[in-house]
């Protein structure tokens, strides 16, 4: 419905408004030049269904409805129109001038408010020195902010009221703006200056790992957390966390895949197989660490044709067994070690292979095999429907997480 079109209109409310106070929701009105009437009159264009409405006005709405007297309509698309109407800049200053904390909270409440709009009402919001869960009304901002973003929260809905929640959110539905957003939160700016709160741990490590977290915010966090974001990709950071000269670090640094080459040439020596396994290669490099590190290079992903001849060549079965597993693998040495028949539990790792030798692994029919079927998000779905039925195998398919998508999108039970 175009609600536009009852400028200079009256509107009948049954119930209670849900995302705005009433006082909002008349003011908002008024802008469009539209009043609300407590009963139903001839000059009523628009019948609006409330929350919480109590049994006279239900059964007021159920007259009106037979009597085909006006539109009916849910408030919450009446809500979501007039929160396009709200000026931004006048809202900011009302509140701040103001000072009305629970009015700013019903604001931070609203889903129907533009995200720019939400993060400027965060920035205002006093947390009064308490903790994101400390008291009723900080509890429900931090709700808000889980609730906004958090997608698919009718099936978490308890994640809006645990720090895990906040944490789960950043590291699953961050984004930059977010991410700058929740470390501006006075209880949380306040722990990235003087840590001494382990609530706040979840949140932070998932900042410290999260790819969109700025730079500006993963120096506040290099003192506390800089193992974690040496193993953050993209690698932020690169010069001060090998200026640290600490070898666990080191080490994360060295299995990090986004290293820069300058980096990969400075722990090459002292890390080898890490750098083998994770480092993009080129040639020289390759040529380098093949004769003491085959095995760890048949591992990497990024291995060219060239690398992959010369490591097929030297017939050794657990390089043959290393790059049976490397999704990067091309068709005709896949081929060659799925015709020896030798290699079956490791080719059944490989997301790479086609559906047509997944099954055809499958009929040969060996534990190894069928465990990591189980796990392979590339087995095909009618596979693995089979391996469930079988004690050994249901847990793995049931942590495959495209079987667990096929089974939501498909609508069928599993327990």
């Amino acid at each position: 419905m175009n609600y536009e079109e009852l400028f200079g209109k009256s509107i009948l409310l049954l119930g209670k408004t849900r995302s705005l106070n009433g006082i909002e929701f008349e003011t908002l009105l008024k802008l469009h030049s539209i009043t609300v009437e407590k009963s139903f009159t001839e000059g009523v264009s628009l019948i609006v269904e409330g929350k919480l409405m109590n049994p006279l006005e239900q059964n007021e709405g159920e007259r009106l409805y037979e009597l085909r007297a006006a539109p009916i309509v849910d408030i919450t698309s009446v809500e979501k129109w007039l929160c396009t109407s709200i000026d931004p800049n006048r809202l900011l200053m009302s509140l701040k001038l103001s000072r009305d904390a629970q009015r700013l909270v019903d604001f931070i409440k609203n889903p129907y408010i533009t995200d720019e709009l939400f993060f400027k009402l965060l920035k205002l919001y006093d947390w009064q020195g308490e903790g994101l869960f400390d008291n009723d009304r900080n509890r429900d901002v931090t709700a808000a902010i889980i609730g906004r973003f958090y997608i698919d929260l009718e099936r978490n809905h308890n994640v809006q009221y645990a720090m895990s929640g906040l944490a789960h959110l950043v590291e699953k539905y961050g984004n930059g703006e977010l991410i700058t957003a929740i470390s501006q939160l006075s209880p949380i700016a306040k722990e990235l200056k003087n840590p001494n709160d382990p609530t706040l741990k979840g949140v932070l490590d998932a900042i410290a790992l999260h790819s969109d977290t700025p730079e500006s915010l993963l120096r506040h966090l290099l003192k506390e957390r800089a193992n974690l974001i040496a193993y953050r990709e993209p690698l932020a950071l690169e010069k001060e966390l090998l200026a640290l000269d600490d070898e666990t670090i080191q080490k994360s640094l060295a299995q990090n895949i986004t290293l820069s080459q300058e980096g990969a040439d400075l722990l090459e020596k002292k890390y080898p197989e890490f750098i083998s396994r994770f480092t993009p290669l080129d040639e020289v490099r390759f040529e380098r660490l093949l004769p003491q590190n085959g095995v760890y290079l048949a591992s990497n992903i990024s291995l060219n044709e060239a690398m992959q001849q010369r490591l097929m060549a030297m017939k050794s079965e657990i390089i043959f067994s290393a790059l049976a597993q490397n999704p990067s693998l091309l068709l005709e040495h896949m081929e060659k070690l799925f015709a020896l028949n030798q290699f079956d539990g490791e080719l059944a790792t490989n997301t790479s292979l086609s559906s047509y030798h997944l099954q055809k692994l499958y009929e040969r029919g060996e534990d190894k095999t069928f465990k990591a079927l189980s796990v392979n998000i590339a087995t095909p779905v009618d596979i693995l429907y089979q391996l469930s039925l079988d004690q050994r195998y249901e847990r793995g398919v049931k942590t495959n997480a495209v079987f667990g998508k096929h089974i939501q999108t498909t609508n069928i039970g599993w327990n």
